[in-house]
């Protein structure tokens, strides 16, 4: 029930003190996570002249440390895929914690 998640866009590519304004939002974005309320994930896609920077934050106690760095291998072989033009495949799931 309610959202999964939230994808909030911020142009920072005129801003003059990037670091400070995507400082702020990260805050901002990462406050508004609430355990009882939802959503538990947030992302921030912020738009710099520099390039985009993405945020991913989720509660910690829906995702844990080595559940981050799963989560980083496959967004990063994601990434690098469409980079290179070509279809997204991720590894096939693995057995589940009950399995395992």
């Amino acid at each position: 029930e309610g959202e999964l998640y939230t994808l909030e866009r911020i142009d920072f590519s005129h801003e003059s003190e990037v670091s400070a304004a995507i400082e702020a939002k990260v805050n901002e974005i990462q406050a508004g996570i609430h355990l009882s309320e939802g959503p538990l994930m947030k992302l921030g896609l912020f738009h710099c002249p520099d390039g985009d920077h993405l945020l991913i934050a989720i509660h910690h106690l829906v995702v844990d440390t080595v559940s981050w760095r799963i989560l980083f291998e496959d967004l990063t072989t994601a990434y690098e895929q469409a980079l290179n033009g070509q279809p997204t495949r991720l590894p096939h799931k693995t057995d589940s914690f009950r399995t395992w």
